[in-house]
Parts: C-alpha cells; sequence; structure tokens
C-alpha cells in the first residue's frame, strides 16, 4: 500500500471516530440540550438566531425568495408542507 492510500485510510478513519463520538455525545446528551432549550437565554437568544439566518438567507438569495424559504420552512414545522 502507497503513501497515498494510507494516508487516505487513516483520514477515513478518523472521519469515522469523530462522527463516531458525535453521535454518542449527541444521543447520551438529549436531556442536557432539553433543559438548556428550556433556559430563559435560550428562549430568547433562539427568535435572534433565526432572524439571523433569514437576514444571511436575504443577502443570498433576496429578500422575496427568503420569506418564501422561511414560510416554507415554518409550515414544514407545524405539519403544514
Amino acid at each position: 500500500m502507497d503513501d497515498t492510500a494510507r494516508l487516505k485510510d487513516d483520514l477515513e478513519e478518523l472521519r469515522e471516530a469523530v462522527l463516531d463520538d458525535w453521535i454518542l455525545v449527541t444521543t447520551r446528551n438529549v436531556d442536557a440540550i432539553r433543559s438548556m432549550e428550556q433556559t430563559l437565554s435560550w428562549r430568547v437568544t433562539k427568535p435572534l438566531r433565526v432572524l439571523r439566518s433569514v437576514q444571511r438567507r436575504a443577502s443570498d438569495v433576496g429578500y422575496v425568495r427568503a420569506g418564501q424559504l422561511a414560510a416554507a420552512r415554518v409550515a414544514e414545522k407545524l405539519g403544514r408542507g
């Protein structure tokens, strides 16, 4: 096996290890995440983060299209999509 193939294999192993770690952390910390989401600061900042993401999208695709995408996302979340 040449160096390039060995490096590719090593990189793939690292990617898999990182993904495995992420899955482990997210599945074990569901309760911690839920309690964090119930805090006042989270409930205040989450809408602000959503608004900021819509603003970034609007600068990329325009305000009309960003509004359409946001409305579609809300409808999807509400089960009307």
